[in-house]
């Protein structure tokens, strides 16, 4: 079956290890963290740190929780989720930790790729699936007068213990899942905290009631409300889209006012836009309304001026913080240094990934990307995708002409860019997995129906069990 060489240890790596090996490929895992994990692993996990999913839908299809797993399960208890999934497979000798991978090139002469890493060797491979994950570089802003500050500047991921929080005066700059949960943390830990952030983001409450999130937003139905339409829906769709205009207006204002008031929002919390705009920041959990109403944070809705001297911080507003920490929960940047000019134009000519199915790049059918359709459930959107690249690999999967991918690829870029503003890479598809499950498994020539009755279809929430024994589908289809 040859070589595959994969870039990433954690969720997508995992899964693309597994399935690539059962169906015959010698595959062999780069990491450069000493740890398995990715976003998860004990050198990057901040304090407190859980999952927006439910256990059910952060899951592989075949391999269920522990019984004992939280229903949000924590990074502690995904790591030992991992590492029983490596156990079970068999994935352990194929996994090269701590080992960095800095170059990947085309080899002349030979179908095959060079991988060379930092030590200096090379190794040759067959095919290499690049499943590094869309958040692998932290983005910090740039923030004037930082060179007079004689505190502490650190990304969110560099808190890795809540002591270095303890008993100091702590700024957090950002909105997002990750903002709201270091200053929960520092809210805990600190002598005082505050989260400045341009505007708020939508952060849906675990429970509405007694109906958990995933029975309420996890399925088809709500998928359909609650986002525009998909860059490839049904005629059907846009009909009744169409014809239902007002009706899907009316209940997305209606869903921003039962997710404020279930999440315990205070008005000035509360986001101006309806849910599905600014989700590539939006998480579930509620804890930081409660730690307002506790007084234990306070909030600027502010920007950042510049740092006035060794302790003290001016808003853009010109009010002034005294501060000893500042934790910037601003994001991630994605960047694929290791791959070489020529392959980099393969697949970000413009800055913008020129993916087919967001897996693979039209001008080089030896390379691969798992994980890069950035889900709100990325084991199952990752799980998916490594079936489809492992079929194409086997010659099993037919596709379009490159031209015909091409041209594909622009009409999903122009989408995302409508759809996802905040995210011009295109390498996002947010809550829409239901819809991208389907295109894959059409391609695979699978049944896209996998509950067992339209209702079910539905309204049951997309978990991965539904799509287990995905790879016996693929060999009988084939």
């Amino acid at each position: 079956m040859g070589r595959v060489a994969i870039i990433g240890a954690g969720v997508s790596g995992l899964v693309s290890a597994k399935v690539l090996q059962q169906d015959g490929f010698a595959v062999t895992v780069f990491d450069k963290d000493e740890g398995v994990g990715g976003v998860w692993a004990a050198s990057r996990a901040y304090p407190g740190l859980r999952t927006n999913n439910p256990a059910p839908t952060y899951a592989f299809s075949d391999f269920p929780h522990f019984d004992d797993t939280d229903e949000f399960p924590t990074a502690a208890q995904l790591r030992a989720y991992f590492a029983t999934y490596i156990e079970r497979f068999g994935l352990g000798p194929h996994l090269r930790l701590g080992t960095e991978v800095v170059s990947v090139a085309r080899e002349e002469g030979t179908f095959g790729l060079r991988v060379t890493l930092r030590d200096g060797t090379s190794e040759r491979f067959d095919r290499v699936v690049v499943a590094n994950g869309v958040l692998s570089v932290p983005n910090m802003p740039g923030l004037p007068g930082a060179e007079h500050f004689a505190g502490t500047i650190r990304h969110s991921s560099e808190i890795t213990d809540g002591s270095a929080l303890r008993g100091r005066r702590v700024v957090v700059v950002g909105a997002g899942k990750s903002a709201m949960d270091m200053a929960c943390l520092a809210g805990r830990e600190a002598a005082a905290c505050t989260l400045v952030f341009r505007r708020p983001y939508w952060m849906l409450p675990r429970y509405f009631g007694r109906r958990r999130v995933d029975a309420q937003v996890f399925n088809r139905l709500t998928e359909t409300l609650t986002f525009p339409a998909y860059h490839r829906a049904s005629r059907g769709e846009v009909a009744l889209r169409c014809i239902g205009a007002p009706l899907l207006r009316a209940f997305r204002r209606l869903q921003c006012r039962v997710v404020a008031r279930a999440a315990g929002m205070p008005g000035d919390m509360v986001p101006e836009f309806p849910i599905h705009a600014g989700i590539y920041h939006q998480g579930i959990g509620a804890d930081i309304y409660q730690a307002l109403r506790e007084g234990r944070v306070t909030t600027r809705r502010d920007g950042i001026a510049s740092f006035r001297d060794k302790h003290t911080l001016q808003l853009d507003s010109g009010e002034t913080l005294e501060t000893d920490i500042v934790v910037c929960a601003t994001g991630w940047q994605q960047r694929l240094d290791f791959l070489d000019a020529p392959l980099q134009e393969a697949v970000l000519p413009d800055g913008r990934f020129r993916l087919y199915r967001h897996i693979l790049p039209p001008a080089e059918p030896r390379l691969g990307f798992v994980g890069y359709a950035s889900s709100g459930n990325t084991p199952l959107s990752s799980e998916l995708a490594a079936h489809w690249l492992s079929e194409y690999f086997l010659g099993g999967l037919r596709l379009p002409e490159r031209v015909a991918m091409e041209r594909e690829i622009d009409r999903v870029l122009a989408w995302s860019a409508r759809v996802f503003p905040e995210q011009p890479a295109g390498h996002f598809i947010g809550g829409y997995i239901a819809h991208y499950a389907d295109e894959l498994l059409r391609d695979l020539g699978l049944p896209t129906r996998r509950a067992s009755g339209r209702l079910a279809e539905l309204l049951r929430p997309l978990t991965a069990d539904r799509y287990n024994g995905l790879g016996v589908e693929r060999f009988a289809a084939r």
